[in-house]
């Protein structure tokens, strides 16, 4: 059962009875109990899947809709959308059972500077709030830097600046022990560019999960 998107894939009937069961899915009016519904992932996207028995096969693509399964021998019944109660009723639990995503935040500085440029002091708060929200003891701090420099200088740049953000995260009220920092230097940067100063690659990246 598959209640967020994938990407192409064969789903064998053991995976549909073992996750059914799990979720105690619960036939009704004479239904297949085994259930297998596409929704869209966090981001909206939505992937497809191939459900495929001895009996035959049928694929999803479309978000909402879903197909159920007898037994082994038989094929899945021809895609269908189910009702929103319905769709809570087999898998709401499983949904708000998942861990949330992960929030990601860009904060780019001034050249050679451990100065944050004043968009990205103001989006401060988002990150605190972010923190707080998640009662989050679980938060990377990575800095990087441009390619200006020596590779020895922009590792200790880029660790500079992720404990400037860590500090000023600690002064808002976010726990430290739950923060870990760690310096790509020059060497994962978000732009591929011929400019050693490009400014979108001056950043600390700061994931709260």
């Amino acid at each position: 059962m598959s209640p967020f998107a994938l990407p192409r894939r064969t789903v064998s009937l053991r995976s549909l009875l073992l996750v059914a069961a799990l979720l105690f899915v619960l036939g009704g009016c004479g239904k297949p109990r085994n259930v297998v519904q596409l929704l869209p992932d966090p981001n909206g996207h939505v992937g497809v899947v191939s459900v495929t028995t001895k009996g035959g096969s049928a694929e999803l693509t479309r978000a909402g809709c879903a197909v159920r399964v007898a037994d082994a021998k038989s094929a899945p019944t021809p895609p269908e959308d189910l009702t929103e109660a319905e769709s809570e009723a087999l898998f709401g639990a499983a949904r708000r059972a998942m861990p949330e995503q992960p929030v990601r935040f860009l904060l780019y500085f001034e050249s050679e500077s451990t100065k944050l440029v004043p968009d990205s002091l103001r989006q401060l708060p988002e990150v605190v709030a972010a923190a707080r929200a998640r009662n989050s003891l679980d938060i990377s701090v990575v800095g990087h830097s441009d390619r200006a420099g020596s590779v020895e200088y922009n590792i200790e740049l880029s660790r500079r600046r992720a404990a400037y953000v860590r500090t000023l995260l600690v002064k808002a009220g976010i726990a430290a022990e739950g923060m870990e920092i760690t310096s790509h230097g020059s060497g994962n940067p978000l732009v591929q560019s011929t400019k050693p100063h490009e400014p979108r690659n001056r950043r600390v990246e700061v994931t709260v999960r």
